[in-house]
């Protein structure tokens, strides 16, 4: 879940607002602890005095003083004494929770204010603004584009290495084709040749056989001729 600035800031004013109060609460909690300390030394030092005085009656005087009025003056001051030292006690303790609350705020506010920085850096950074949040979502579908490029890639590149491999195949059939027919057209012509010699030798043959044929029809002719 992203943090935006804005939130960290009103997050920030919160504590601070917060801070204030737990601060003046304290500055009132460390004056009535300062009141009641007085309290309480004013009171010791009736007590002291007033069993100073009962002592030093009782000496100049010669006089016994009431010891139940005495008793229970004593009692009622050491009641109120004990009153206010309990009373300053909860303060203290009511302070120290303070000091606990205000030491977590300041603990969370510095948080706050670590995290803003942080964002901020990384927003200088990256360059992304308000974006940032999109952008960062938009990170697996780029991995996916990326891995189909890839692929795609790949596929391309074998499908180069095959028509390089089948280019070079034909070339070498052509070359292959083109010597075979070399060969046969040598074969061809040398085929040629000897069946034009045979040829002529035939036809030579021929002339010779059709004039001896001539010869006898003439002379049977003149054979003919000669028996009329």
């Amino acid at each position: 879940m992203s943090v935006s600035v804005q939130q960290i800031l009103g997050e920030a004013r919160r504590l601070v607002g917060r801070l204030r109060e737990q601060d003046s609460s304290a500055d009132q909690l460390l004056a009535q602890a300062h009141t009641l300390g007085q309290g309480v030394e004013a009171m010791r030092q009736y007590n002291e005095e007033l069993s100073q005085l009962a002592t030093n009656s009782s000496v100049g005087t010669g006089l016994p003083r009431p010891r139940a009025a005495l008793v229970l003056s004593i009692q009622q001051e050491n009641r109120h004494i004990r009153e206010l030292q309990q009373e300053n006690r909860e303060l203290v303790a009511t302070l120290k929770e303070h000091q606990s609350a205000l030491e977590l705020i300041m603990a969370k506010y510095r948080e706050q204010v670590t995290r803003l920085g942080s964002t901020c850096q990384a927003e200088e950074k990256l360059g992304i603004g308000a974006s940032a949040a999109s952008a960062l979502a938009a990170l697996p579908q780029c991995h996916h584009l990326a891995d189909k490029v890839c692929e795609m890639a790949a596929v391309m590149r074998r499908a180069a290495e095959v028509d390089e491999e089948r280019d070079a195949k034909e070339t070498e059939l052509l070359t292959r084709l083109k010597a075979e027919n070399g060969v046969l057209r040598q074969l061809l012509e040398i085929g040629r040749k000897v069946g034009s010699a045979g040829l002529a030798d035939e036809e030579s043959q021929t002339d010779s056989e059709n004039c001896g044929g001539d010869a006898s029809v003439v002379a049977a002719t003149a054979a003919f001729k000669e028996s009329e």
